[in-house]
């Protein structure tokens, strides 16, 4: 199969580095049309047309990272549904499901979810795998073996999500071991209402033990609509006594959007200045909490992806659950997260930061080579989409091909 070849599409011009000597016309919704060439798996050339409005009606994205999923437990609804569609059911069904887990389920699972993300266009994973200490033992060996048999089409990375206690307990420190030699994350929950004292402990054993195997971490916090923020202001005061210099990523950070503005401005720029990342989780975060089944609710707490980006603070957007106790709809497509979640925090696709958090941020979160703006000499790795207008990527009836290192999928 050839390895080689050029195309002309539009492309949004954000996600697009050519030479300072070059303009690129860019039309009102933020796109260039290029010709783009490549070879050997990498791009050759990026020469704008000279007819804005040209492409052969494709634009081009550079493939897609997903920043948080759940894949041990996606397409698990059919089983396993949450008709109260709220939080604390979901964690009910949840622990119901854990039950009947074994790892030939997890793994038919799992590979389910790679193979649909591979064709809708994802070149890179993070996913949390819930780690319990009766969990059949060989879930970890089944899941990373998953990454030597993807490597080909796309990286993964596994987060042991995990009740606190487990990292301070001889199991818990026997896991992290095993992360640290398959670049694995510790997780973790930080959700209110919780003991402060023991959590704060608990805490602390949890991040002394990351830093023992230089691990990074990805907690779950603040996935709440009361007690906003509670879980953040804790690990941030957690780590300035510790002065330490662990990785953190808070994954959802929902209730953050129910501070006062003042105090959310205070808060982002702590955040910041830790060099804590955050990923926002609108679809699960906007299913599941503040539901109230007789009112329609106006707050629907989602990290505040504007206020954290005003404070410098690294956002990324993920889908979270796939049609599973959490989530029941989705598909690993990122046009589907992209679709819903800008709509939802009112995002418009032809602003830099915007797609930066959806295409950018995520490659920054998951430390890939390559942060998928498209250059020379950057890889061949595209997702071509019918369209020469943002409204035909939101249709719903999106036809795409996939190129993977110079080669169509």
């Amino acid at each position: 199969m050839k390895n080689f070849g050029k195309i002309q599409v539009f492309i949004p011009r954000s996600l697009c580095s050519i030479g300072k000597d070059i303009n690129l016309k860019v039309n009102d919704e933020g796109l260039s049309a290029i010709e783009i060439s490549w070879k050997n798996g990498l791009v050759t050339n990026i020469k704008p047309l000279n007819d804005k409005g040209k492409s052969n009606n494709q634009i081009l994205f550079p493939r897609f990272v997903e920043s948080h999923a759940h894949f041990d437990k996606s397409f698990s609804w059919v089983n396993f549904p949450n008709l109260k569609s709220n939080y604390e059911n979901a964690l009910s069904v949840n622990l119901e499901e854990h039950i009947t887990r074994t790892t030939e389920k997890v793994i038919k699972r799992a590979e389910k979810s790679l193979e649909l993300a591979i064709n809708n266009g994802y070149r890179a994973i993070r996913t949390h795998i819930d780690t319990y200490p009766s969990q059949d033992e060989g879930i970890w060996s089944g899941i990373f073996n998953l990454r030597k048999k993807y490597s080909e089409y796309l990286e993964l990375q596994f987060v042991a999500l995990s009740p606190l206690e487990l990292w301070s307990s001889e199991n818990g420190e026997l896991i992290a071991k095993k992360l640290a030699k398959n670049n694995g994350l510790l997780g973790g929950v930080l959700v209110p209402p919780f003991n402060k004292k023991t959590t704060k402990r608990l805490l602390v054993n949890m991040i002394r033990l990351a830093e023992k195997y230089s691990l990074e971490v990805d907690l779950h916090v603040d996935e709440s609509s009361i007690e906003p923020g509670v879980g953040i202001k804790m690990l941030l005061q957690t780590i300035e006594q510790l002065n330490c210099e662990v990785s953190i990523t808070c994954s959802h950070s929902s209730s953050l959007l129910l501070l006062k503005d003042k105090e959310l401005s205070n808060l982002g720029k702590r955040i910041s200045e830790k060099n804590i990342k955050i990923i926002a989780l609108p679809l699960t975060n906007f299913w599941l909490l503040n539901r109230d089944n007789e009112n329609s609710s106006l707050e629907r707490p989602v990290a505040p992806v504007k206020q954290l980006q005003k404070a410098f603070v690294d956002v990324s957007i993920g889908s979270d659950n796939v049609q599973d106790p959490w989530y029941p709809f989705g598909n690993f497509d990122p046009f589907y997260l992209m679709s819903f979640a800008m709509p939802m925090l009112q995002l418009n696709p032809w602003d830099r930061l915007s797609l930066s958090a959806l295409l950018i941020a995520p490659s920054r979160i998951l430390k890939l080579k390559w942060d998928g703006i498209i250059s020379i000499g950057s890889p061949a790795d595209f997702v071509i989409v019918e369209g020469d207008k943002w409204a035909d990527i939101f249709s719903g009836n999106l036809k795409r091909k996939v190129l993977i290192n110079g080669r169509w999928n």
